[in-house]
């Protein structure tokens, strides 16, 4: 049960929230998706959010740690009790709380986004564009994505030589190879190619591909870039030994790989927003 002193804020927080929403009809919103909050702030529109799951905020989210904003729960395990004491408008969430979306609608319309398919950047701009519509903030998005796409080009043309990459997903020691679009659509960088005597496994409805160093170190990518699940969740008994990884390749001949440790919570449990896609883009750019 909650304690009184967290009812008694979450009251005070639903009070001013209701104020607002009856004096600008636009929505109070609870937002599980990281990307989609931080579009929010780049629009300005943080006084329209009472709800974050604060536990997985990277740093660049953490203004929304204030008191001013509920805690809602992780990012797989919304805390249904507190969304019904804030009554959202709309509650905003990913492919994570999708086991969770019939009890979320019971709460307050829920939009789902996913940045996915065979072109990266519309798909983004989508997603951009639909939360700022629900805010009546298409202009700012617009030229918000303009500015970020002018940018993202310049980035693209300042990449000297012709560098072959690899993104991989580390957890606990084992690593799966990622399609990463920003490096491969937006910045027109080269993958390496996977070994023919690598093949994807299926999980479920999911497909992933696991590599070994040895792998790796076949695969040659003039950089390697690592996403630390394990990290970005909190397990830093699990996190990766970097130095150990590099001795590992080059224990296999992969000595010339260059190792990228790219900020775990900014690419495991944010991306697809405003703030998150520059700062990503700028993070490869700086590693090339």
């Amino acid at each position: 049960m909650m304690n009184l002193r967290k009812i008694l804020a979450i009251g005070t927080l639903v009070a001013f929230s209701q104020l607002s929403t009856a004096e600008t009809q636009l929505p109070k919103a609870a937002i599980f998706d990281l990307g989609s909050l931080d579009t929010i702030a780049a629009l300005g529109l943080e006084s329209y959010v009472v709800g974050v799951p604060k536990q997985g905020l990277p740093d660049y989210l953490k203004q929304f740690n204030k008191d001013s904003y509920a805690d809602i729960g992780g990012l797989k395990n919304p805390d249904l009790t507190v969304l019904k004491t804030l009554n959202p408008d709309l509650i905003v969430i990913t492919g994570r709380q999708a086991g969770q979306k019939d009890a979320l609608e019971r709460i307050g319309k829920v939009k789902q986004v996913d940045a996915s398919g065979d072109n990266y950047w519309e798909s983004f701009s989508a997603n951009v564009s639909s939360i700022a519509a629900l805010f009546n903030a298409k202009d700012t998005a617009n030229k918000a994505l303009a500015e970020l796409s002018t940018d993202i080009e310049s980035t693209k043309t300042g990449i000297k030589g012709n560098p072959t990459i690899l993104v991989v997903t580390h957890n606990n020691g084992s690593f799966g190879l990622r399609d990463e679009p920003i490096a491969t659509q937006l910045l027109g960088l080269e993958a390496s190619k996977v070994p023919s005597n690598v093949t994807p496994q299926k999980r479920g409805t999911r497909t992933f591909t696991s590599l070994s160093v040895n792998n790796i170190a076949e695969m040659k990518p003039t950089i390697l870039f690592i996403v630390d699940r394990s990290a970005a969740i909190g397990n830093t008994k699990e996190s990766l030994d970097i130095e150990k990884l590099k001795s590992e390749l080059a224990d296999q001949g992969g000595q010339s790989i260059q190792v990228a440790y790219l900020s775990p919570k900014l690419w495991y449990l944010s991306g697809n927003g405003l703030q998150s896609l520059r700062m990503q883009v700028k993070e490869i750019a700086d590693a090339l």
